[in-house]
């Protein structure tokens, strides 16, 4: 209770930690809390995304897992909302993102590790996050605190609101983070080699019970793989196999320990491929659910333009010029909000594209590809 107290300033990501556990543990399969943080960086615009471990024997695991992309990076604000569900901003972009709900970095790497410090540049700011279940847990906290700070990039000399609240949340990094200073802070963003981009350190890996970590960095000098996992397909326990294959239409580099992956377009690697648009029942149920709600939203919207349309007519014949004003403003914004409505429904009822290969015989292959990401 003193430790919360104590940290009573700082942001919290309104979730538990045991919800937080729970919800990185939809993450059955490891390269899949990886692939969130890989279509991250893609949905950010990057062109180039390195993966490679730092070796670091003062953390669970012995080393630390990186990814570093020169995508758009994020300001202050946008960094605070990524600590929250639901607050991203690619919820409302009418562009074709994997993600939607902000909550892929979170549940992604806590199925990783059981921490991660963040550093992204955007305009003239430098913005570090520390997400951190030790922390948490080791102050007694049951909510996840999240310090947040940033500096200026041009002086480089930290933007405070309140310094007492920086002095602390920078405490707090120095403690629970591999970096004990804010020299050695300020130096990972020299690591983001463009004028935007975000550097994510997941440290504290999650180990086997043998006490191994689940990734194996030792094997393959070029690569990363799923630990003790033998299989015929190599894109079940080898990282670079797996994003070779990861997206329908790849445009991203991707360097795995410095190393280029070579990707693969799928569509050119089978005999006379075939595409349809296809809805299993589960996938339909969910879809159908949606539409309904986004067509009664739209009804809503539409009924609040008439009821607008109404009181501004009444008011011009009053000749009430002052709320006249007022109303003519009431009636644009329900007119843009039947528009996002009408667009977001539009959006709900287009049909992914899924490819099938009906032609191979005794090795024949489905992919079901939604918004350019192999699932």
């Amino acid at each position: 209770m003193a430790a919360a107290g104590r940290y009573g300033a700082l942001r919290r990501a309104e979730l538990r930690l045991d919800y937080l556990h729970a919800n990185s543990t939809t993450h059955d399969f490891l390269f899949g809390a990886i692939a969130e943080l890989i279509d991250n960086a893609r949905d950010a615009g990057a062109t180039r995304l390195d993966i490679f471990t730092v070796d670091n024997d003062k953390m669970q695991g012995g080393f630390m897992l990186c990814f570093l992309d020169d995508g758009c990076g994020m300001t202050p604000k946008e960094a605070t909302d990524l600590i929250y569900f639901g607050r991203s901003s690619k919820r409302t972009s009418l562009s074709r993102m994997i993600g939607h709900y902000g909550n892929g970095l979170k549940s992604g790497s806590m199925r990783i590790g059981k921490d991660f410090i963040l550093f992204t540049k955007k305009e003239d700011t430098m913005t570090c996050v520390l997400f951190s279940q030790t922390f948490c847990e080791t102050e007694g906290l049951n909510e996840m605190i999240v310090p947040i700070t940033s500096w200026s990039r041009s002086t480089r000399r930290p933007v405070i609101g309140d310094l007492e609240k920086f002095t602390v949340q920078v405490s707090i990094i120095f403690k629970y983070s591999p970096f004990k200073s804010e020299t050695e802070l300020l130096q990972q963003f020299d690591a983001i080699y463009g004028r935007s981009g975000t550097f994510i350190v997941i440290y504290n890996l999650k180990l086997m019970l043998s006490g191994e970590p689940e990734l194996d960095i030792r094997t393959d000098s070029v690569d990363i793989l799923i630990a003790g996992l033998l299989d015929n397909l190599p894109e079940r326990w080898s990282l670079r196999a797996y994003t070779a294959v990861l997206y329908f239409d790849p445009h991203m580099r991707i360097f795995i320990q410095a190393e280029k992956v070579e990707t693969k377009r799928l569509p050119y690697c089978f005999y006379r491929p075939r595409m349809y648009p296809y809805i299993t029942s589960s996938f339909k149920g969910t879809a159908m659910k949606e539409i309904k709600k986004a067509e009664v939203d739209v009804k809503i919207a539409e009924q609040t333009v008439e009821e607008a349309k109404c009181q501004l007519k009444h008011l011009e014949e009053s000749l009430l010029h002052e709320v006249n004003e007022s109303a003519q403003l009431a009636l644009k914004d329900a007119l843009e909000n039947a528009k996002r409505m009408r667009e977001k429904l539009e959006e709900k009822q287009r049909q992914d594209v899924r490819l099938f290969n009906q032609c191979f015989r005794k090795s024949g292959c489905v992919l079901y590809v939604v918004n350019g990401d192999l699932i």
